[in-house]
């Protein structure tokens, strides 16, 4: 199948010159967590965590309602991330998805055939295609067993440092005794950002704990189940990741949508390695 059977048409879209207040506003359209910045042709690519980024450059300590005027005006090219890998819509969805998987990429611009752009896809698109595919792997084969986390009582900015830090999405949500109350993801952080930058109110944004923003109950998946079920609940949920718990509610595991992707790439490449090896014999 094509590319274009699984982007988002349409997607959120800034020009160049655009101020971030802008960027702000549209990346959380349709939960693509994405705004292109394009004007004919793709200049680049604003993310949650870029936006992030962004509000923590701007407020390292503390913040005031000029800071964020001053980022609300700011271009969106000062920002971006300039030329991102772009796909064209009638591209094979298993070179896109090999593309993803290869460069640690977690969206594509999609464009025409001159350029411009058509649409967006995402990790979380490509999963679909596990519903036509037979469950051959478990959640056990693919989750990630060391989960970070954060206590609830943090300071929001604090939990969006960590996600900086460390490249993370998102973070399970503690209370004192290590037990999982909620999930805070970079775009529960950045709804939070973008209220702060429309009004030009920092404390919005600055005066929050992890535990204001969280999402509650968290959605979780048992590590016997098979990866094409996990990819279902995650797409029916509406969300990019799933925990594994102990019998004390304790995180143990976490499997999120890269994952997935990860085992759909391994999975779409098992009848190419079979023919291979039979060439080979």
């Amino acid at each position: 199948m094509k590319v274009k059977t699984f982007m988002n048409a349409n997607p959120p879209i800034v020009s160049p010159n655009d101020g971030l207040k802008e960027a702000f506003k549209k990346v959380n359209d349709r939960g693509l967590g994405r705004v292109i910045v394009a004007e004919n042709l793709v200049k680049g690519i604003l993310s949650t965590r870029d936006l992030l980024g962004v509000i923590m450059s701007f407020c390292p300590v503390s913040c005031t309602q000029a800071d964020l005027y001053k980022m609300g005006v700011s271009p969106s090219s000062n920002y971006m991330t300039p030329n991102p890998f772009v796909v064209e819509e009638e591209m094979d969805s298993l070179d896109a998805i090999t593309i993803m998987v290869t460069r640690n990429f977690g969206s594509l611009p999609v464009v025409n055939s001159v350029g411009r752009v058509v649409g967006l896809v995402t990790e979380r698109d490509f999963l679909l295609m596990f519903q036509d595919l037979d469950n051959l792997f478990s959640v056990s084969n693919f989750v990630t067993p060391r989960v970070n986390r954060v206590f609830k009582e943090t300071v929001l900015q604090e939990a969006v440092r960590l996600m900086l830090r460390r490249g993370f999405r998102r973070l399970p949500v503690v209370d004192e005794d290590e037990k999982v109350v909620g999930m805070i993801t970079a775009a529960d952080a950045v709804k939070v950002a973008s209220k702060a930058v429309e009004k030009l109110e920092p404390e919005i944004f600055f005066s929050r704990r992890v535990k204001d923003v969280m999402k509650s109950p968290v959605i979780t998946v048992e590590e016997d189940r098979s990866v094409n079920e996990a990819a279902s609940i995650l797409i029916n949920k509406g969300v990019g990741s799933l925990l594994i718990l102990d019998n004390e509610g304790r995180a143990k595991g976490i499997i999120t949508e890269r994952d997935l992707l990860i085992a759909l790439h391994y999975q779409l490449h098992l009848p190419y390695a079979k023919l291979r090896g039979k060439v080979e014999r």
